[in-house]
């Protein structure tokens, strides 16, 4: 579901493109582009990695936790070359709200038990296999509870995900730079 997401993203990033260089004129063209946008790319690596390989681990996966908070540093970097876009300040709000509850609960990202179908009942807290989150026994408080993973989504397909407020802030700003350098 990730490779589709990727292919969607690419395609718009394309469109994009040619829609600015079609458009304008070449001398009254001004930069619209991000700098650096293949930061993004070095922070979708590891979270990749996690999600196709390492959340399938079970409880080894607690081993590499630290992978996905690190991974938000280019995202990071890549925001604060952009800040002067008012699209990079709102994305910057929305990973703000995601890295404060992943840290604030261990590193990974919480989920509520009743969103996995067959689960059986919890006592400790389990990582979802193709996902960046960790399973938590709906009984057992969190950190920041209103902004962990509890929003079902779904995606082209059938797919259902589940998202976080972070997650809608941050493509709200992906959303708003897009139709900005249009």
């Amino acid at each position: 579901m990730i490779a589709l997401f990727l292919a969607v993203a690419a395609l718009l990033g394309v469109v994009v493109l040619l829609g600015i260089s079609w458009r304008r004129p070449i001398s009254s063209r001004t930069p619209t582009m991000p700098r650096k946008p293949w930061l993004l790319l070095a922070a979708l690596v590891p979270q990749l990695a996690w999600t196709s390989w390492i959340s399938h681990l079970g409880d080894g996966a607690s081993t590499f936790v630290w992978l996905l908070p690190v991974s938000y540093l280019p995202v990071l970097w890549f925001i604060a070359l952009n800040f002067h876009y008012p699209w990079a300040r709102v994305i910057a709000l929305g990973v703000t709200l995601n890295l404060a509850v992943m840290l604030g609960n261990g590193g990974t990202m919480p989920m509520p038990a009743r969103f996995v179908a067959n689960q059986p009942a919890l006592t400790v807290a389990s990582f979802d296999p193709g996902s960046k989150d960790r399973v938590v026994a709906d009984g057992q408080a969190t950190l920041l509870a209103p902004l962990e993973d509890q929003y079902v989504v779904t995606l082209p397909g059938g797919s259902r995900r589940l998202a976080s407020i972070g997650d809608f802030v941050s493509l709200g700003g992906a959303v708003f730079g897009l139709l900005s350098s249009l």
